[in-house]
């Protein structure tokens, strides 16, 4: 604050007159990070919170001084610096009258932050780390360069070379503590695949904690050793305890369904799962009972079921996906590999006869086949028949890429025993990814802008005591 003083002619004298003006300050970014943190997550972080690309972000990052907010007020200054703090940023208050001569040799810089038209109310609608900080909007361009694309690809960023360090520590480690470490080797896999799995420049994340993964696999492995022992001892209440796991599988469904997608998210959204018991009783224990009653023949509308219980009851925020596949699509892809099983086993049946090691490599190849096709089919017709709020998705994978595919990952993996694995899991993919698009049906970021502000006002931080992931 500073003293202004004002002289007026009033007879003998001079009246001054006090007035107390505001200070102004600028956030300012003068190219360092806090101490300890990492560059790549800081860039993403900034990307996150900008919904900019990491690649804009890492621009960002490489300035030696930069504006990210001007003229604020000492209160609302603060706020904005703790968020960019919070993410990494080495931020500074720098005073609007202090950088007087900066601004009078630069008087064309502008901050890449822009206030909302609803800032002045309040620029914090919930706590710090939640805020939402536009991006500074672009001049006005020609109605042609404005045109969007029809479909946004998905992308894979990763490599085998990098997974294959997560990979080979993640295994070490669990062997070390004889298990325990796997809760945060599922964290740090997911991480990096999550994390490297991008659409439209923003990059997907996984917000499990370790502690909640082990726990969920500390019960069910409790549990299992409790059945084994008491079959042992006990038959009649081993058998009572298998039973009881039967029933509680769809709850375990259910919930491990519910933690994997509340703890994934894209700009700052997260996902959602809210199927009931009674649903997935239907889905993963009556049908597949009735499935086998019919020696398989409901087996592709089991697995329909499945299918619909899984997308209807996921949602993106507060927005639920839709689901518009038939039985009948089902039907068409199961029945038709009974001609390829068919000949296969004519040919594994005469191979026995003729030469039996050629017996191995065509079971091996049919039973790749098998699953080559039913990836392929089934993945192109849940994303095909999936959308979200208007926004469509279509998935292209062909089934002789992907055959080749995994037959050629199965024959590395098999020739390194085993060490190819992050790389056939890499490859894997980004061939799915690659192959998927999203349609938009309208204004996407509108779409994303809303969501965000009605899964804000829910409240989705929200968690319950069995809030743990039992690996199922």
């Amino acid at each position: 604050m500073k003293r202004q003083s004002v002289k007026t002619g009033a007879g003998d004298g001079f009246l001054e007159e006090e007035s107390m003006a505001e200070m102004r300050y600028n956030i300012v970014f003068r190219g360092e990070i806090m101490a300890g943190c990492e560059p790549g997550n800081v860039k993403r972080n900034l990307a996150r919170l900008f919904s900019i690309s990491e690649e804009k972000a890492g621009q960002i990052l490489a300035r030696k001084r930069i504006i990210l907010k001007k003229d604020l007020d000492e209160r609302t200054a603060g706020k904005y610096a703790e968020v960019l703090k919070k993410a990494g940023l080495q931020i500074f208050q720098e005073s609007v009258q202090a950088q007087a001569g900066i601004q009078e040799q630069k008087p064309s810089e502008t901050p890449l932050i822009q206030k909302s038209a609803d800032e002045r109310k309040s620029v914090f609608a919930g706590a710090a780390d939640t805020v939402q900080i536009g991006v500074k909007p672009q001049a006005a361009k020609p109605a042609a360069a404005e045109k969007k694309p029809d479909k946004i690809p998905f992308e894979f960023h990763g490599s085998g070379s990098e997974y294959f360090r997560i990979w080979l520590v993640n295994i070490l480690l669990s062997i070390i503590t004889l298990g325990i470490y796997s809760a945060w080797a599922k964290v740090r896999k997911n991480q990096y695949l999550y994390g490297n799995t991008r659409i439209g420049g923003a990059s997907f994340e996984y917000l499990a904690k370790p502690s909640k993964i082990l726990k969920g696999r500390l019960i069910v492995a409790g549990f299992f050793l409790l059945q084994g022992v008491l079959s042992k001892i006990l038959p009649i209440a081993g058998a009572v305890l298998s039973i009881t796991f039967v029933i509680a599988l769809p709850w375990l469904v259910v919930r491990s369904l519910a933690f994997n997608a509340r703890n994934s998210s894209l700009r700052n959204i997260r996902f959602s799962f809210n199927g009931s018991y009674k649903e997935a009783a239907k889905a993963y224990l009556l049908w597949p009972m009735v499935a086998m009653l019919t020696l398989g023949f409901l087996f592709p509308y089991a697995y329909f079921r499945q299918r619909k219980f899984m997308v209807e009851n996921s949602g993106y925020g507060t927005t639920g996906f839709k689901f518009n596949a038939t039985r009948k699509d089902y039907n068409r892809i199961f029945l038709g590999l009974f001609i390829p099983v068919l000949l296969g086993a004519l040919l594994i049946l005469g191979s026995v006869f003729l030469f039996p090691p050629l017996a191995v490599f065509v079971a091996l190849s049919l039973y790749l086949y098998i699953f080559a096709c039913i990836s392929v089919k089934t993945g192109n017709l849940l994303y095909n028949s999936s959308s979200l709020a208007g926004n469509r998705f279509e998935a292209d994978m062909k089934l002789k890429d992907y055959f080749i595919l995994v037959l050629t990952n199965s024959l590395a993996t098999a020739v390194t025993f085993g060490l190819f694995h992050p790389w056939a899991k890499v490859r894997t993919l980004r061939y799915k990814v690659e192959h998927l698009k999203l349609a938009p049906g309208g204004d996407l970021d509108g779409f994303v802008a809303e969501s965000q502000r009605q899964t804000s006002a829910v409240g989705s931080e929200a968690t319950d005591f069995m809030d743990i992931d039992f690996g199922l």
